[in-house]
């Protein structure tokens, strides 16, 4: 195939992915050469971990991190060291070439970082995995709905994209003036006052054992290495869901769930409405005010 200036040789398309409905390989490859220009603005300069699936999703699926030797320069990498010995080579998606590459050697789900390349441990988004018990979609809707509210009255923009899965992520673009480590705890410091308000629904208890029935607000991906989903990618579900941003009214549809797009009806939809994130790397501020905010909310809990 031929992409821009770019050919990246095709292998195998015609195996199949998904079974009801038959998806195949290649249905996934062009779904992704069509959809770059959706999806780049949200990968470029981001070290990415690649959720791979050669075998599609009857298969075993895995993370892979490293950027193998095989891969062709024009892909360009990024090298983070782990806190032991030797580093990770990342893969970093910047053109469409690269989308389609991937997609062949069989990444289904590209996880991008919550920072760029060239400020590695300063993210310029947090993040909220709304984990709901079961499918229970009710509970997810409202959580971000008072997940909304705090955002917007610490100050923040708050932007909202269906997992492809059974949740939401509420993301907020911020700039990148602090660490993950500052970040990290800014974020539990809101779902600790959502939490303590909604004791019955909300915890931030990561053992699934210890949740009882309520929807776990995971905040665990603010953290250098970290990935979260990207906007508009498939994931690993019976017929082949996306990641889909989407406007907060839309939410009010209580038809809607985290599984209501796929690479069937995305288009349609992209056809028809505008980009609910087109504002979103202007939306970025500081978190200054909104931490000082957040820790007298919490002072009043106590």
């Amino acid at each position: 195939m031929k992409i821009g200036s770019y050919s990246v040789e095709l292998t195998n398309q015609d195996k199949v992915w998904f079974i009801r409905p038959k998806i195949t390989k290649g249905e996934i490859v062009e779904y992704y050469a069509k959809i770059a220009p959706r999806m780049l603005p949200f990968m470029k300069n981001r070290p990415v971990a690649m959720h791979r699936f050669p075998d599609g999703i009857m298969g075993e699926g895995f993370y892979h991190k490293d950027a193998p030797d095989f891969f062709p320069k024009w892909i360009k990498r990024f090298k983070i060291k782990k806190k032991e010995d030797g580093s990770v080579n990342y893969v970093v998606i910047n053109n469409a070439a690269t989308l389609v590459y991937l997609a062949n050697f069989g990444c289904l789900t590209p996880h991008p970082f919550l920072s760029m390349i060239k400020k590695i441990n300063y993210p310029d988004q947090i993040i909220f995995d709304l984990d709901p018990p079961g499918y229970q979609f009710e509970v997810v809707r409202k959580t971000a709905f008072v997940l909304h509210d705090l955002i917007i009255e610490l100050g923040l923009k708050p932007f909202v994209k269906t997992t492809g899965s059974r949740g939401l992520h509420v993301v907020i673009p911020i700039k990148p003036l602090h660490t993950f480590d500052v970040v990290r705890k800014f974020a539990s410091d809101i779902a600790e006052h959502l939490i303590i308000h909604n004791p019955k629904q909300l915890t931030l208890e990561v053992r699934k054992d210890k949740r009882n029935g309520r929807l776990f607000m995971d905040v665990m991906r603010n953290a250098l290495g970290q990935t979260a989903v990207a906007p508009y990618a498939v994931r690993a579900y019976p017929k082949a869901p996306v990641a889909t941003p989407i406007f907060w009214d839309e939410l009010k549809n209580k038809k809607l769930r985290s599984n209501t797009y796929t690479i069937e009806n995305i288009f349609q939809r992209l056809k028809k409405k505008s980009d609910p994130w087109k504002e979103f790397k202007r939306s970025a501020r500081s978190i200054s005010a909104a931490q000082k905010r957040i820790e007298k909310l919490l002072k009043g809990d106590e």
